[in-house]
């Protein structure tokens, strides 16, 4: 696992991150829970056994006693924009310093539009295509856990998505 203290360099938005974009017929805030709640988060994104949080700070585990991802939460609700920003992952080192970001905006027919971007994400890291195409899965994911309440995290994924 990365030392948390030795964070990456900060960041920021390139043209090849990975993005992705979806509608959904759900509540802003039902949107906005999905994304910020632990609990909420373990239904529909990656195959966890626990999770916790302090403050900000969001551990998720696949197993055993040690998180395999430590992220902090920042919901700015002007904007409805959500970011987590990896501090540690034990599977993806790469990941450290980078930035899940959720821009989640309300449309004139009932819909909202969730723009995601992972910033940091790009074609230059070791794991992108893994994580393009664990992202291709649970991002869907997401999509019926919002509309059903039941997300698909612990499904086999198709890693050439």
């Amino acid at each position: 696992m990365t030392d948390r203290s030795s964070l990456a360099s900060p960041v920021t938005a390139a043209a090849d991150d990975y993005t992705y974009e979806m509608r959904v017929r759900v509540p802003l805030p039902q949107i906005v829970a999905a994304l910020t709640d632990d609990t909420l988060i373990s239904r529909w994104w990656t195959a966890v056994t626990g999770s916790e949080r302090h403050d900000d700070e969001v551990q998720l585990f696949i197993g055993g006693d040690a998180p395999f991802v430590f992220f902090t939460v920042e919901h700015a609700p002007e904007t409805n924009q959500v970011t987590w920003t990896v501090t540690d992952c034990a599977v993806m080192a790469d990941w450290v310093g980078t930035k899940p970001s959720f821009s989640v905006r309300p449309n004139a027919d009932g819909t909202s539009t969730i723009e995601f971007r992972h910033v940091g994400l790009g074609p230059a890291l070791e794991c992108f295509d893994q994580c393009r195409a664990g992202w291709n899965h649970f991002m869907p994911s997401l999509y019926q856990f919002l509309e059903t309440g039941v997300g698909r995290p612990n499904e086999p994924r198709d890693a050439s998505a």
